[in-house]
């Protein structure tokens, strides 16, 4: 085995030595996620986009609407803050996961 693939485990103070494999190599590794870019928590047909960039909201907010599977879904914020960009505009189709706007 290749040995710059060898991988180093901690588990309840124990260590354990293993190699990775082609799929784990090519897999994303993990990030921290920004909770100031607001991505789709599903894939749709962005309807409406009820915000502009530099206006306030607050909790609770429309921000857009997304429709799925025939329904309109209408998504709110769930902090406070400062639209800084909007990622997406009527007609666009996005998938989950997709960027569809940041707050400051």
């Amino acid at each position: 085995m290749d040995e710059n693939k060898k991988i180093q485990i901690t588990i309840d103070d124990e260590n354990y030595e293993t190699f990775s494999t082609p799929a784990f190599d090519r897999k994303k590794k993990w990030e921290m996620p920004d909770d100031n870019i607001i991505k789709s928590i599903i894939p749709g047909t962005i309807i409406d986009v009820m915000v502009k960039q530099g206006q306030t909201v607050k909790e609770g907010d429309i921000m857009l609407v997304i429709e799925a599977m025939k329904m309109n879904n209408r998504l709110a914020f769930t902090k406070d803050g400062v639209v800084d960009k909007i990622f997406v505009k009527p007609g666009d189709i996005v998938a989950k996961g997709k960027e569809l706007l940041s707050l400051k």
